[in-house]
């Protein structure tokens, strides 16, 4: 991303220094361009400099004139170099990665593998997803429904390889999923996998589901100011969610979502849903669900909105956790018990 946002922030510390810029409102924009939503999107940020000689040469060398501009000046480029030093330090814990590369004597091919190499690293390591889990051991059993104040989680998460987890029965890997109903909750928004993208053993494989959400990854963490479960699953809700189906949705810091945890099979039991509900207008809710996740075909109710009544006629077609927001959140005839949820 040439002319990015730390290019911006180099910009703007350097014109501060100049005097050009005052400090007040350097701060607002300082703030905005270091917002987490920008910055955990960023893998690797590359600095290219040279001495100022060198840039003036390469600046002139096809160019009809050597006049100099009010840049392309050995002072002024002597003062930008630095800020840029000034810049790496000032910034370099709250992006990934820095690294600057000083291309002054540097061979043109030798710069360009080993910037492909490096990026080809990082291509590498997000296909080899890492995911959020906990110590299954350390996670109290209690109903398959119940509060997450319920539960004392006093260790953050740890990440791994999305492979290694799954093929660990220790490993319990949460998972916020977001309800999207009405304000009576008697309609939702529903889903379906889209079965090229399901393995057949899959809970949800050919199934109805009432939510949106999948597994915490480990840039949410960065996302999050806070390392903690419950704060970075909020940040992981917004992510999948905002993946899935077009929507922004952040909950409120001070809700607590409700846990479901089903032990019925091997697949599910190493798997924590923390279920959230944002109730909205559903009239005007205009959802852009995933395509490749999701099945998309003419006659099927996937990225519909269904009445309740109608998911009672078809309580089959729903996977497990389905089936319990059914009957607990939902307003539904066969609702056994009520859960007072705040809704952020």
């Amino acid at each position: 991303m040439d002319r990015g946002i730390f290019d911006a922030l180099c910009w703007f510390n350097w014109l501060v220094g100049k005097n050009k810029f005052d400090e007040r409102n350097f701060k607002d924009i300082e703030r905005f361009l270091v917002m987490t939503r920008w910055r955990s999107v960023i893998d690797f940020i590359y600095v290219f400099t040279a001495n100022p000689k060198v840039s003036l040469e390469r600046e002139f060398s096809t160019l009809l004139t050597r006049k100099m501009g009010s840049i392309m000046h050995p002072d002024i480029l002597m003062s930008y170099k630095e800020t840029i030093e000034y810049s790496k330090k000032k910034y370099t814990d709250l992006f990934k990665t820095i690294e600057g590369i000083d291309t002054s004597g540097t061979v043109l091919n030798e710069l360009n593998y080993k910037v492909t190499k490096n990026i080809l690293d990082i291509l590498e390591r997000n296909t080899s997803e890492k995911i959020g889990y906990l110590n299954r051991d350390a996670v109290p059993r209690l109903d398959i429904w119940f509060p997450f104040d319920k539960i004392d989680i006093l260790r953050d998460l740890e990440f791994d390889i999305r492979s290694k987890v799954e093929d660990d029965d220790k490993k319990l890997q949460p998972i916020p999923i977001l309800v999207i109903t009405n304000k009576e909750k008697t309609r939702v928004l529903v889903a379906k996998k889209n079965k090229k993208q399901t393995p057949p053993d899959s809970p949800e494989s050919k199934k109805l589901l009432l939510y949106f959400g999948g597994h915490i990854r480990e840039e949410d963490r960065i996302e999050s100011e806070k390392k903690d479960l419950l704060s970075v699953s909020r940040y992981a809700l917004h992510r999948e969610v905002k993946e899935e189906t077009g929507i922004d949705y952040y909950p409120d810091r001070e809700y607590s979502p409700i846990c479901i945890w089903d032990g019925s099979n091997d697949k599910s039991k190493k798997h924590l849903a923390m279920c959230y509900v944002m109730e909205t207008d559903l009239d005007t809710l205009k959802p852009k669900i995933d395509k490749n996740e999701f099945a998309n075909s003419g006659n099927t109710r996937s990225g519909k909105v269904l009445d309740v009544q109608k998911i009672e006629e078809i309580q089959d077609d729903l996977e497990a956790w389905g089936k319990i927001i059914f009957k607990n959140i939902l307003n539904s005839s066969s609702k056994q018990m009520e859960i007072d949820l705040r809704v952020g």
